[in-house]
């Protein structure tokens, strides 16, 4: 047997056994990691991604208040990321984690957490970022400051020139912030920094049929695919501005739309009827709005006005202060209208908003259990 080849065998040996003992090691530490810090943190950004969830949040935000609150997230999703994942990318970049597979290279990568803010519009983008901005319970980092992968058009237009400008071979679009928690219960000098992208329906499209084909511009892929995604990309952005058109268009006609009793209740007039009666909506929930309306045949401007009288808002809100110890949201208000529809005696018409809470309590478990399933 060749004697060089025999050590050069038994030296790779070695190595591999010192770096599989190296990597337990590692994964220990990670899983502890993990437990006591990513999960914590985990937990307290879903809690937070679920207050900007609730149409309420954003109610301030409205430019005009006859406009529907903008209500921009369409889901939120968060991730912790995996072990392997970690190795891979230490392993990938030696420059950037110098001490190798240790704590100290996980403490310095700054998406081990993940967490993703999807909306429905190019426009809704400025918002969220004012939010975050503003936010109390969010830190931005100063010593990475948030990146936009976007177009330079969409970048002036949307007024997000404050942004590093990056762009990916591939024609990724979103906005990439490196924040940590102010507001937590780990102590500040342990608290990790996370990543939030956030980016449109449209560029969520994209980025999930990217990950699911395993593109990546950098691993040689061929020219015709290269080009391929480049143009699918330029067309869903296309995609994105053109549905950005519609959703302004809808806000205009909002804030400017006339109507008469005799008027159908659509998606242009019935955020201004429910502002005149005192009852906001968010834009997201007009849909579900209309139809419950004109299933309790409430069809036109008119039949709203009528139903939704003064005595009636007060008990819908008397019933809810005593039953569920709070107010009604403008969601249960409307539901509570369409529902007593025709009711003029206050007893029955006290019984049928207990009804519908019962009725909407017994729906959100439903959800709630169907999504533990």
């Amino acid at each position: 047997m060749d004697i060089k080849y025999f050590l050069e065998k038994l030296l790779t040996f070695a190595e591999n056994r010192m770096q599989v003992s190296v990597q337990k090691q590692f994964l220990s530490g990670y899983e502890k990691y993990i437990r006591e810090l990513l999960f914590p943190t985990n937990n307290e950004l879903k809690q937070f991604f679920h207050k900007w969830r609730n149409p309420e949040h954003w109610v301030l935000a409205s430019r005009l208040s006859r406009l529907p609150s903008p209500s921009p997230i369409q889901r939120t999703h968060t991730r912790i990321k995996r072990p392997e994942s970690v190795v891979d990318k230490i392993l990938r970049n030696p420059s950037s984690f110098p001490e190798g597979l240790c704590l100290d290279s996980v403490k310095n990568m700054k998406d081990t957490l993940g967490g993703r803010i999807v909306v429905y519009f190019l426009s809704n983008l400025p918002l969220i970022d004012k939010e975050l901005r503003n936010s109390a319970d969010i830190e931005i980092s100063s010593a990475n400051p948030p990146i936009a992968y976007l177009n330079q058009d969409i970048l002036d237009r949307f007024k997000l020139n404050h942004f590093n400008k990056m762009n990916k071979e591939s024609g990724y679009t979103a906005l990439h912030y490196i924040v940590r928690l102010r507001s937590s219960k780990l102590a500040p000098e342990v608290r990790p920094w996370f990543e939030i992208q956030v980016r449109t329906i449209a560029e969520d499209l994209w980025s999930e049929i990217e990950h699911v084909l395993g593109y990546k511009p950098n691993k040689k892929t061929s020219f015709a695919v290269r080009k391929q995604f480049q143009i699918i990309s330029s067309q869903l952005t296309t995609i994105d501005e053109h549905f950005n058109l519609l959703y302004e268009e809808l806000s205009r006609f909002q804030e400017e739309i006339l109507y008469r009793d005799e008027s159908p209740l659509n998606a242009e007039n019935l955020p201004a009827v429910l502002n005149e009666l005192n009852i906001g909506c968010a834009q997201k929930e007009i849909d579900g709005l209309l139809k419950m309306l004109v299933s309790r045949r409430i069809n036109t401007v008119g039949d709203l006005r009528a139903e939704a009288t003064p005595e009636k808002m007060e008990i819908i809100k008397t019933v809810y202060t005593s039953d569920e110890g709070r107010q009604p949201n403008n969601f249960e208000i409307v539901a509570c209208i369409a529902t007593t529809r025709g009711i003029t005696e206050n007893n029955e018409m006290k019984e049928v908003v207990k009804s519908q809470i019962d009725f909407l309590k017994a729906w959100e478990k439903i959800k709630k259990d169907s999504y533990l399933i």
